[in-house]
């Protein structure tokens, strides 16, 4: 006999930021844009090589350039150089909405032209010095942070101060946002792009639409926004709606947010497509209604610079672009605004600042009958029965299940105490919780039995082999928020 008392454990706890995000306040200005077009110019400017671009050299007096580097000083963060195996540095390029521009050559520092406009979408891209893939973060303007010291639309200081983060587009344009996304990432912005809405309609039309996926039906009267379930077309002011609507999923920003990263796929795709990089007509329509809605730093503000890096990025698959949220939390001070989780968003910025891969690899599943595992331990409820004889058997074998990050419900001693090997026994319904509990005891055996429920019984035999670490096949869902190009456009998070 042995001493085993049946004695409960495990539990289940929740993780901040997958909940509904907070709804933000209501809007009267056509100011929710869709900031894609920076990430799909660059793509453009090798389609057709020399010829092309210098048929497409009148498109430079498009680009309004904006050298924000007095509003920057120097206190900035270490920038990039190239490594020993790679010519080239990693770039990270700032992209910024705007409801506002007026005419060419005209600059953000007017306070006149600033009045009222703000960014309400910010992009973070990040391009690795190997130039073999794309990570876009997204910023959401709700978000509760420090923004330093700028200079004002009017000349004067406007001092540091916790804000939402898109006050710092309203104080100082995008010199104020860099500097308050460099202060708070402790990255270095190589470039910035600032796209106006006003552009937005004729990119569209100019692609002959986008397609757009929604899980239920919209009629939405105060966007105009009328659509029905599952996969549409949508065209110039029909695709502004649909990035803005407020009432479709949870009406959220973050919601949102997903929406226009599963748009801006949608977007890479077609324009990647045959049919608009072989249509001289159709590419160029769309280049022209891009550059008249972009301003840029000096250094992008022509179409050599960008055709430059365009070459540099036209091998990039879909699958090797990455959309994400910073990782981000309710503001306990007050619903409507988010809070950014440090332990989370510091994990992403040391992998831009170190040009490492953000989400990390993932090491190769472990596999049974062939099979990866697919669900994990601490979403398994283990019993553990001593079976063997030997005192404590099954105390000890549920503390390292419990280790490796099972929820050990119970445990106890079998209905006999011969049992020469171990025993994984389940029910029903359970089988992929057995073979992940299987895998981590080398050895043991399953055996389907009625009566369990959801609970993975394991009986310790004498020849108890101890428990080793597995590894479960992720799924979206393990990365909320990130998706990456070649992902079904019906699949927003």
């Amino acid at each position: 006999m042995t001493d085993d008392a049946a004695t409960p454990g495990g539990s289940d706890p929740s993780e901040p930021g997958t909940g509904v995000a907070p709804d933000a306040p209501p809007r009267h200005r056509l100011r929710r844009v869709l900031l894609t077009v920076g990430v799909v110019v660059l793509t453009l400017f090798v389609a057709g090589g020399v010829a092309t671009y210098l048929a497409y050299k009148n498109l430079d007096n498009n680009i309004n350039s904006l050298n924000v580097n007095n509003e920057l000083g120097s206190d900035r963060p270490t920038k990039a150089s190239p490594t020993a195996s790679t010519a080239t540095p990693p770039l990270n390029i700032l992209l910024m909405g705007s409801d506002t521009r007026a005419g060419q050559g005209a600059g953000f520092g007017n306070a006149s032209l600033l009045a009222g406009a703000r960014s309400d979408t910010t992009m973070l891209v990040h391009l690795p010095a190997d130039r073999k893939s794309a990570l876009v973060v997204s910023i959401p303007r709700d978000s509760v942070v420090q923004i330093p010291e700028c200079k004002a639309s009017d000349g004067s200081t406007y001092p540091a101060h916790e804000g939402m983060f898109n006050e710092a587009f309203a104080i100082g344009g995008p010199g104020c946002t860099i500097k308050t996304v460099e202060s708070l990432t402790h990255i270095y912005i190589d470039h910035f792009m600032v796209v106006d809405f006003r552009g937005f309609q004729s990119m569209v039309d100019a692609l002959g639409g986008i397609q757009v996926c929604l899980n239920t039906a919209i009629d939405d009267p105060k966007s105009h926004l009328n659509l029905p379930a599952g996969i549409s077309t949508v065209h110039g002011e029909e695709a502004l709606a649909y990035v803005r609507a407020r009432y479709i999923g949870d009406g959220s920003d973050i919601s949102r947010i997903g929406r226009q990263q599963a748009f801006l796929s949608s977007v890479v795709n077609k324009v990647r497509s045959a049919g608009t990089l072989l249509n001289p007509v159709k590419l160029y329509r769309f280049l022209d209604a891009a550059t008249k809605s972009l301003t840029t730093d000096p250094d992008l503000a022509h179409l050599s610079a960008l055709r430059q890096l365009a070459g540099e990025v036209r091998n990039i698959p879909p699958s090797k672009v990455t959309f994400m949220t910073t990782p981000w939390m309710v503001d306990p001070t007050d619903p409507n605004r988010v809070v950014w989780q440090t332990d989370k968003t510091d994990q992403i910025w040391q992998a831009i600042r170190d040009d490492a891969p953000y989400p990390p690899p993932s090491p190769a599943p472990t596999t049974m009958d062939g099979k990866p595992l697919t669900t994990a331990p601490d979403a398994i409820a283990v019993r553990v029965l001593n079976g063997s004889g030997a005192p404590n058997a099954a105390t000890r074998a549920a503390n390292r299940l419990r280790a490796q990050g099972y929820q050990i419900v119970g445990v106890g001693n079998a209905e006999a105490q011969d049992f020469l090997s171990t025993v994984v026994r389940y029910s029903p319904g359970s089988e992929d919780a057995a073979r992940t509990v299987a895998a981590s005891i080398p050895g043991s055996s399953r055996v389907l039995v009625d009566g369990l429920g959801t609970v993975v019984e394991v009986v310790v035999g004498r020849d108890w082999p101890g428990v080793v670490p597995v590894v479960v096949k992720k799924s979206s869902s393990d990365n909320p928020g990130v998706r990456t190009a070649s992902q079904s456009i019906c699949k927003v998070s």
